[in-house]
């Protein structure tokens, strides 16, 4: 696929990893190819490390294929300013991201069970030890916050927020409520819904693949 777009996304058809690299790019107002992959065989050998999503940046013109979603996010919020505008926001941000990222890998096998082929008991014992200790550590992080604002880091989104706006939304999608209860996480995911520049794309997107 050709594109004059500065950013082309490419993924599978699904949420997956690269919706918090959509929901950050609609946030940054720039313009970018969502490129949903339906041949995964016949491009995996192309990607640098044969596997998904990959963006591809050609904003300096060229072409640069960048894997793994976490270096995704810190390469655009770098670019587009949403790494946090202090050092102690920025590294709150990473603190929040790697966070995120560690609860994400211990998640993944149970919203994509099947594929995983993770046992039935794996899964249940997420739902009560694994999704404890995800909102515990959620609310620590909120709690670490001092501007007051419904946001993790700043008065602003940065990347880490829409990183873990996703997390909650692929728990949400497949246990209705599960992280949502507490009032500051229900204020953060308000926060988010309605930014401006996220209302248009969260009332079109299609559904999450993830089911209850």
């Amino acid at each position: 696929m050709t594109t004059t777009a500065p950013y082309e996304l490419l993924y599978f058809p699904i949420r997956g990893r690269a919706e918090q690299i959509r929901l950050l790019l609609q946030y940054a107002g720039v313009a970018y190819q969502d490129h949903p992959v339906t041949d995964w065989p016949s491009l995996k050998s192309s990607m640098p490390l044969g596997q998904l999503p990959v963006l591809i940046d050609r904003s300096a013109g060229g072409e640069w294929k960048i894997p793994q979603s976490a270096a995704i996010m810190r390469h655009l919020a770098r670019k587009h300013g949403l790494s946090g505008t202090t050092a102690e926001e920025q590294v709150l941000a990473d603190v929040i991201a790697e966070t995120v990222s560690d609860r994400r890998g211990k998640f993944n096998p149970v919203a994509y069970a099947h594929m995983y082929k993770t046992a039935p008991e794996v899964v249940a014992q997420y739902w009560t030890d694994g999704l404890a200790l995800t909102k515990d550590f959620l609310l620590r992080l909120c709690s670490m916050n001092k501007s007051g604002s419904a946001f993790f880091v700043g008065a602003k989104p940065t990347y880490a927020d829409f990183m873990v706006f996703d997390l909650i939304e692929a728990h949400e999608a497949m246990k209705p409520g599960c992280l949502s209860q507490d009032a500051r996480i229900q204020s953060f995911l308000e926060a988010v819904r309605t930014l401006p520049a996220l209302t248009a794309y969260l009332a079109k997107r299609g559904p999450s693949e993830l089911k209850a």
